[in-house]
């Protein structure tokens, strides 16, 4: 037994560095979209709402998509799940880099690309890694999702530079390649099965009582007390799993909203794309080293009380680079890179943990699918509203802080979750 415990916890940390690397390219695919907004906007002279909306209806399949990908998950598993999401990532970029209008890319990028980002995203590592971690998750998924900071911190600056050396088509080609080699080899030869949930122990057993927000505070709901096997049709009918999802909306779109506009932002500002890419990068190389801790604190302190002083920094970090940037200081973008680094993609982080804390191995890729629709859904909502705030306003104020108050929503949904989840344990 306990020879089997040492060899699952070493293969854990396989899968540990597995979606390591699936993340680093979804970081890279997700924040160089920044610098390809203004390139494609540019090239084929359309509208910021018209562009935007390459993104967001990826963003849409890919809420579309997430459910079923994660049934897939749960029935095939990453193995076989994730050398496809890289075959389809090397069609839509290198495809797409060879479209002659706008509108080709809303099939070969938002598509198929999408379905790619979609299946490698955080719900499938969630999925992945926790259940190999059961005792230390918050740290595990932190540690984890320091991966999308790398991709940003590496994949946006090298993005601002190969758009400016070789051009956009290019770029997206030479991206492509990486990217799908990246996902599909090593996947395809190392990934495994994560072990199963422990049963729950029946109610009159005695435990210790773990402390509320703590990640052995909820039980699963997809088991009854005897421990029989969890069911989808009673993860899909608890409220608490449809709570986590509208945190994932409205924080998303709040974050979405910013993300795909910020290189743009900053250019109207009157800093250079390549200062704004290197922000971007910036942003990511601080985050690298802050989800961690950020994953650390939640087992400490609670996911909801970490969620909370997290995204109001980050709304707090969007506000200051907007009144305070003027094109020239570069102060303003110190503090930017300094608070949103801390905070950024923690949304994911924490709402993964708390999934994780509350439903089985067995059904956790198909919850976390729905929970990744709700961002699928951000992603198609919050760059074409911007998008279109800015093509009637002329500027990304009145976007920005809307943006502020979805945090707020995002924060509300995530403590009535946590309320709902201590009356059901109180029961």
């Amino acid at each position: 037994m306990l020879n089997a415990a040492r060899a699952r916890l070493h293969y854990g940390w396989v899968i540990f560095v597995l979606s390591l690397g699936n993340l680093t390219v979804e970081g890279g695919t997700k924040n160089s979209e920044a610098v390809y907004f203004n390139a494609l906007k540019d090239a084929f002279g359309r509208s910021a709402t018209y562009t935007s909306a390459v993104f967001s209806l990826a963003g849409l399949i890919g809420a579309v998509s997430a459910p079923l990908l994660g049934i897939v998950l749960d029935r095939w598993g990453a193995r076989i799940l994730f050398p496809v999401a890289g075959l389809f990532i090397l069609f839509g970029w290198i495809a797409s880099s060879y479209t002659t209008d706008l509108w080709q890319m809303f099939i070969l990028y938002s598509v198929f690309a999408g379905i790619g980002h979609t299946a490698i995203s955080s719900f499938s590592m969630t999925a992945t890694v926790a259940p190999w971690f059961p005792q230390t998750r918050g740290r595990m998924l932190g540690l984890a999702d320091s991966g999308n900071p790398i991709g940003q911190a590496i994949f946006a600056p090298l993005a601002g530079t190969l758009t400016t050396a070789v051009g956009w088509r290019w770029a997206y080609r030479i991206y492509g390649v990486i990217f799908a080699v990246l996902i599909a080899v090593p996947n395809g030869l190392l990934q495994r099965r994560p072990p199963e949930s422990a049963p729950v122990p029946p109610a009159n057993a005695a435990a210790p009582q773990p402390k509320p927000g703590s990640p052995t505070s909820s039980a699963h709901p997809g088991r009854d007390a005897r421990g029989s096997a969890p069911t989808l049709g009673n993860s899909v009918r608890d409220p608490a799993m449809w709570l986590l999802v509208l945190t994932r909306v409205f924080g998303s779109t709040g974050t979405q909203m910013i993300r795909v506009h910020l290189v743009t932002f900053f250019v109207l500002a009157g800093y250079s794309v390549q200062t704004a890419a290197n922000t971007l990068g910036a942003v990511g190389l601080v985050s690298v080293f802050a989800r961690p801790l950020v994953g650390l604190a939640t087992d400490r302190w609670g996911r909801e009380s970490v969620y909370t002083v997290g995204m109001t920094v980050a709304a707090g970090a969007v506000l200051l680079v907007l009144w305070l940037g003027d094109g020239r200081s570069f102060w303003p973008l110190a503090i930017y890179v300094a608070l949103a680094g801390i905070t950024d993609g923690i949304s994911g982080l924490i709402i993964g943990a708390k999934a994780a804390d509350i439903f089985p191995t067995e059904t956790l890729g198909t919850v976390m699918g729905f929970v990744e629709m709700g961002r699928g859904a951000a992603i198609f909502l919050g760059p074409i509203i911007a998008g279109l705030m800015f093509d009637l306003q002329g500027d990304y104020v009145q976007a920005f802080i809307l943006s502020a108050f979805l945090t707020v929503a995002s924060v509300c949904a995530m403590w009535i979750a946590d309320i709902i989840g201590r009356r059901r344990r109180a029961a």
